[in-house]
């Protein structure tokens, strides 16, 4: 094995002091350009990198965020978690993920590993009916950032989506299209939040209009993916009267919502419109192309490790809860009523 370039191996080359070479990695403006050259000269000549662990105990920090989400295999979160990478990286931080599997056991354990794995600071997207994530979250003494899914009666730092307007643009397209039978395809009604505020936009938008036909259908097992919009479709579906449009919660449901109609022997759009929220890229090679609501996901990810950057600075942020507004993408999965 070959032997490990010290910073007194860097300061003998170099023929300055340790301290000094301490100074340019640490990156101290206080250090002659021509002292800095040379130093720096012999890092890359020996091959000189920084050991973490000793480089975060002499400065506090170790250059590393925790990202917890509830899902990595949802297109959703693994979009913001490839931003806030990149983010982080621009910072010269590295990102630690961290998966729950929308498990609130595993959330806690997970929020445990956090300060264990020395991270400078938190992000954090919780567990559907997760009760205890909040108490966890206000124990710990790194700053923390929930995004996307906040946890209930969190008062922390937070950057989410308008997950209301997100389901009032969805349903209002479908009522401007002619629709009165419209029906909504549910995330969990236990939670998370942004479910709730979408069942919430949904019924709100279908009063406006003065409908009285409502249909919310889901399946509690904390999971929104293609299963449960399939088989949330098919109850829908065996109803007496189906309805002529669907609102459904995510992209993943409409696209098991799809296939539901198709097997009925049912055509999107000519007997059922189908809206999804979220744009995942798999939406628009869907045949038909799915309309959805746009989540503008990189923005969110970016404005929430930006937040908690802050944060770990010790600054104090003149905004700390911030709602991004949503956007209406049409495709060729909805139509006028015939």
């Amino acid at each position: 094995m070959a032997q490990r370039i010290t910073l007194r191996d860097v300061a003998n080359h170099a023929g300055v002091s340790v301290t000094t070479v301490s100074n340019v990695v640490r990156d101290w403006p206080y250090v002659a350009s021509d002292t800095r050259l040379k130093v720096q000269q012999s890092i890359l000549e020996l091959g000189y990198s920084p050991h973490p662990i000793a480089q975060g105990l002499r400065t506090g920090r170790t250059q590393v965020i925790g990202f917890l989400v509830p899902d990595l295999s949802n297109p959703h979160f693994a979009a913001m978690v490839s931003v806030a990478e990149d983010v982080a990286q621009e910072h010269g931080f590295s990102l630690l993920v961290f998966n729950s599997h929308e498990d609130e056991a595993r959330e806690a354990e997970c929020i445990r590993r956090v300060v264990s794995r020395w991270v400078d600071g938190l992000l954090i997207s919780h567990v559907v009916g997760a009760h205890h994530t909040t108490d966890l979250l206000n124990n710990l003494t790194i700053p923390v950032v929930a995004i996307d899914r906040v946890p209930e009666d969190f008062e922390g730092a937070c950057c989410s989506l308008d997950n209301f307007r997100a389901a009032q643009l969805a349903t209002q397209h479908l009522c401007d299209l002619g629709h009165t039978r419209i029906a909504h395809l549910s995330g969990p009604t236990g939670g998370p939040k942004p479910a709730l505020d979408r069942i919430e936009g949904y019924l709100h938008t279908l009063r406006q209009n003065g409908l009285e036909y409502q249909r919310i259908a889901s399946f509690d097992n904390g999971v929104w993916g293609c299963d449960e919009g399939y088989h949330a479709m098919r109850e829908i579906l065996s109803d007496e009267s189906y309805p002529t449009a669907v609102f459904a919660s995510n992209d993943r449901m409409a696209i098991g919502a799809s296939l539901a109609i198709y097997e009925r022997g049912l055509r999107v759009p000519d007997d059922i419109s189908l809206v999804g929220v979220d744009d995942i890229e798999v939406s628009r090679y869907m045949n038909p192309p799915l309309t959805t609501v746009t989540q503008p996901l990189e923005q969110l990810a970016r404005v929430g490790i930006e937040l908690l950057l802050k944060l770990i600075g010790g600054e104090t942020p003149d905004e700390t809860r911030t709602s991004l507004m949503p956007s209406l993408l049409v495709r060729q999965s909805t139509a006028a009523l015939k």
